[in-house]
């Protein structure tokens, strides 16, 4: 059954946007992990729905590592992973978009309710990656994921078809084919979207924007330009 559009996910103002670290992604995943464990738990009353007190923190433990490690989420999250931060195009192939992507923001929409009600936000790494991956995608290949065959076209894989439309309908912070502020300050490695508004105030090279309704944008080609002037930022391998 296909993800609804209103089933969202957005980044907070107040979350921190730099790069996430594998690690950082491992604590991500045991966060969800525990937290889909607490709430089937409270189900059978075996103990209360919280995950306040420390109850989904992430200490790196042997057995937190291989609870995370021997999972579905993390098998799904480490190509996406590769890719949105590291630019490894190669692990683009590893994806199924459909199927992961659908079952990652189904998980995290799952625990996103709770976690927010008692002030956790653990599952943001993820939410972050997956804005990236999809950031990157129209960055290095100026793919407009309206256009379910326009990814296999760009990448010169026949066979290779984008149906993962649900999936971004989902990250409303993600446009199908331009830039947002969101994603551009995730690609180009800054703390907030502070330094993407105000680039376009730059006397030598500011960073134009265009407005679609209510949402400012940036198209691709204008993003390649001023992020491969930037000493943070990460480009893909081969793009």
């Amino acid at each position: 059954m296909s993800l609804k559009p209103d089933m969202s996910l957005e980044l907070a103002l107040w979350h921190k946007l730099q790069p996430v670290s594998l690690e950082e992604l491992m604590a991500s995943t045991y966060s969800v992990l525990a937290t889909l464990k607490i709430l089937m738990d409270s189900t059978q009353n075996l103990c209360d729905c919280s995950v306040s007190g420390g109850d989904i923190e992430w200490t790196g433990t042997p057995r937190e590592k291989e609870l995370v490690t021997n999972s579905l989420p993390w098998s799904y999250l480490q190509p996406i992973w590769q890719y949105a931060e590291l630019g490894k195009i190669e692990s683009i192939f590893d994806i199924d978009f459909e199927d992961e992507f659908d079952n990652l923001i189904k998980w995290v929409s799952a625990v996103a309710p709770i976690c927010n009600y008692h002030g956790e936000d653990g599952y943001v790494a993820i939410l972050k990656v997956m804005i990236k991956f999809f950031a990157r995608l129209k960055l290095d290949y100026g793919v407009d994921f309206n256009d379910e065959t326009g990814l296999s076209q760009q990448l010169g894989q026949s066979n290779y078809v984008f149906t993962g439309t649900n999936s971004i309908n989902s990250l409303p912070q993600v446009d199908h084919k331009n830039l947002t502020v969101i994603e551009m300050a995730l690609l180009s490695g800054v703390s907030n979207i502070r330094t993407i508004r105000n680039a376009q105030y730059d006397k030598d090279k500011p960073l134009q924007f265009f407005k679609k309704g209510k949402t400012v944008l940036v198209k691709p080609e204008v993003a390649r330009v001023w992020l491969n002037l930037r000493r943070e930022f990460v480009p893909s391998e081969s793009a």
